[in-house]
């Protein structure tokens, strides 16, 4: 599984269940730059019912005439103020905290808002933490996270506060039952092949799992391919043919880390690689992770630093 502050997590696109802790993150640029906004105040989860909500928070938010030029105007309304069911708040003074103060379910930890790194946020949200979160049942849930948000310190009141709002959706499926082993396979690519020395660039590594038991419905095999990698390690090493011959750990020294990594919704395995203090050459990247009881290593990807 993902880990925040060492605590076992589910992205919001892993099909989080409604009792375990679903990580929702934020990220936000400016101009094409991560950036911290002047204020976060509060972060609301809300029900999207789909005969009321059709997929929109709309009936949650103010859009009144009469507030045009308040800072009531795109905020919640009594309707949605009336259907929170868990909010995250610093609006009372508390401190936005970073990820090593997380201390669990149940806690007062559990109701902060972190700052995971420039620009990127986060909340954990847990049916322990707020009953109310889960006492909707075990069914699927759809759901909306709404952050009210001051982008910049320099504005009126009726530009300041405003409302970003994602969707999460919780499952009862996570758990799933066959009469033999999982027969799995899983093919990587990767996808940067030709870089410049001294950027900083995004490793892209796409996978692929296949579920090859014939008796397995089409509907079981699309559940459990869906977002399950939580465990990828990377290693990049450098070829040294006109040296040695040797092969050399670049990145980390000791083998393979999983410091750094992200997973994509689509399972591609995302990896940030400062290239600054490294010299032109070929480079070799590997990922792996674990599936059920399978550990797959991916062939070796060349890189070359131009």
């Amino acid at each position: 599984m993902a880990t925040f502050n060492g605590y076992s997590v589910v992205k919001r696109y892993n099909r989080p269940s409604i009792l375990l802790r679903t990580l929702l993150e934020q990220f936000f640029t400016n101009n094409g730059t991560y950036f911290n906004p002047s204020e976060i105040s509060s972060v609301y989860i809300l029900p999207d019912i789909s005969n009321k909500t059709a997929g929109s928070p709309d009936i949650y938010i103010n859009k009144d005439a009469s507030a045009l030029g308040t800072s009531a105007y795109g905020k919640l309304n009594a309707v949605g103020l009336s259907a929170v069911v868990a909010k995250y708040d610093v609006s009372n003074g508390a401190a936005i905290q970073p990820p090593s103060s997380y201390s669990g379910a149940g806690t007062s930890g559990a109701s902060a808002i972190y700052s995971a790194g420039t620009g990127h946020y986060a909340v954990v949200a847990d049916g322990v933490a707020y009953p109310s979160y889960s006492s909707l049942g075990l069914s699927d849930g759809k759901w909306f996270d709404m952050w009210l948000v001051k982008d910049f310190s320099a504005v009126d009141a009726s530009a300041g506060w405003k409302l970003y709002w994602n969707k999460f959706e919780t499952f009862n499926d996570r758990i799933i039952t066959f009469t033999e082993p999982y027969q799995i396979t899983s093919h990587s690519k990767l996808q940067n092949k030709y870089i410049q020395l001294s950027s900083v660039p995004t490793l892209r590594i796409t996978t692929e799992q296949f579920v090859a038991n014939k008796n397995m419905s089409q509907d079981l095999k699309t559940i459990w391919r869906d977002g399950v990698i939580d465990n990828a390690e990377i290693r990049i090493r450098k070829r040294n043919p006109e040296t040695t011959g040797l092969i050399t750990n670049i990145e980390p020294v000791s083998g393979w880390t999983s410091s750094g990594i992200d997973v994509s919704s689509e399972d591609t395995i995302l990896f940030t690689w400062d290239t600054s203090g490294e010299s032109k050459g070929d480079y070799i990247v590997q990922v792996k992770y674990t599936l059920l009881e399978q550990t797959f290593v991916s062939e070796e990807f060349s890189l070359v630093l131009q």
